[in-house]
């Protein structure tokens, strides 16, 4: 194993929001809560990964090596209690979790999928209630039957769901998020304090690829010998990122949320909260000047925008950038700094064993004072209406 890396804390630790996490489920829970739709070839290396010597390896090293084991075998990965020492340690506050189910559930437009989308939100607001809200599993909403999607909504927020995941792989319920018989949804999320969210695998997953689910953009534009990638058996690697995925993932929620923005659900719900999560942060910048530019031509030809898509991603939208991206950079060249918000990925691999570090170091460049304060806590807030 790398050399071991101690959490690095801001002055601020104990406060920290993380917009981003993982939770993972134990094969056999994972296989029941599935059971009509599977979870693709990614079950099998669960089950392989949790019988292995590696795992039982990084359960014992898991607490003195917190930043360093990743995967199921991780502090707190499938066990609520251990989320809790994990987050202390860490010095967060609070943590959105998203599941690793591969998100069939919510994309496929099937009774079975409904069913599972149901059982596996019971299972994530039970987990949500034994970390005393710490961490804030989230429910995922299949959008294809708006009656259903709307019922189900009302049904998990009355059970305590903290925040909904949604998919975007399909127009929801043939139409677009904007369409008014979506406006009864978006008003329960409002009137609830509830936050929405699209993440890594909204669109559809390469590595999970199975009948009844399909990616946007289609999968056939990465099939190419050059392009493929497949796991590897280690800790955290059932997440096969090819060449081909991490550039069009965004694609998906670029045209989810303009078409959310430009369709005008945020006028018509001032309050709903948004959140974009582990999808990237450089494309968030050219897509809002494309949308302010054409709101200001669309406002000289009868179609009226009282707020500027960008003060609308400020006021409703927040952003995960990667570690690894320019937000320096980023934020030189597009400003929304309100957007802007921290996450760890804890516990898969991507998300690197310092990511407080890293994204500190980041900060230190933009020369803003008092921003590393709204990056790790302020802007996050919006994710954390209890925060």
């Amino acid at each position: 194993m790398s050399a071991v890396l101690k959490p690095s804390k801001p002055a601020f630790s104990g406060e920290i929001l993380d917009a981003d996490g993982h939770m993972y489920m134990t094969p056999d829970v994972l296989e029941d809560i599935t059971r009509e739709t599977g979870v693709g070839p990614n079950l099998d290396f669960y089950k392989e990964h949790y019988k292995s010597e590696e795992f039982r390896k990084n359960r014992e090293v898991n607490r003195d090596q917190l930043w360093s084991v990743k995967g199921l075998g991780a502090l707190g990965g499938y066990d609520a209690g251990e989320r809790v020492e994990a987050l202390d340690l860490m010095g967060i506050r609070k943590q959105l979790l998203f599941p690793n189910t591969g998100g069939i559930e919510m994309r496929a437009h099937t009774e079975a999928a409904l069913a599972v989308c149901s059982r596996y939100n019971d299972y994530a607001i039970d987990f949500t209630r034994r970390t005393g809200g710490r961490a804030v599993a989230v429910c995922q909403i299949n959008m294809q039957e708006p009656g259903w999607a709307i019922r189900e909504v009302e049904r998990v927020i009355k059970l305590g769901a903290k925040c909904v995941t949604l998919a975007c792989n399909a127009p929801p319920g043939g139409v677009s998020p904007s369409h008014s018989k979506w406006d009864p949804f978006w008003a329960r999320l409002q009137e609830a304090n509830v936050p929405a969210t699209l993440h890594l695998g909204s669109s559809g997953l390469i590595s999970s690829r199975q009948n009844g689910d399909f990616m946007f953009p289609e999968w056939a534009w990465g099939e190419s010998e050059t392009l493929r990638n497949k796991p590897a058996f280690r800790a955290g690697g059932e997440e096969a990122i090819s060449p081909y995925f991490m550039l069009v993932a965004h694609v998906g929620p670029e045209v989810f949320l303009q078409t959310m923005i430009m369709g005008k659900v945020f006028d018509r719900f001032p309050r709903l909260r948004f959140g974009i999560i582990e999808l990237s942060a450089a494309w968030v910048g050219p897509a809002v000047e494309r949308m302010d530019l054409w709101s200001e031509f669309m406002n000289k030809v009868g179609v009226k925008y009282d707020t500027k898509p960008s003060e609308t991603m400020r006021r409703n939208v927040r952003v995960t950038p990667f570690w690894h991206e320019n937000l320096p950079q980023i934020v030189e060249r597009y400003g929304l700094e309100e957007c802007w918000v921290f996450s760890t990925d804890y516990p898969h691999l991507e998300g690197s064993r310092d990511p407080i570090g890293k994204f500190s170091a980041h900060l230190a460049k933009i020369g803003k004072a008092g921003y590393d304060r709204k990056f790790f806590v302020d802007n996050v807030k919006l994710l954390f209406p209890e925060a």
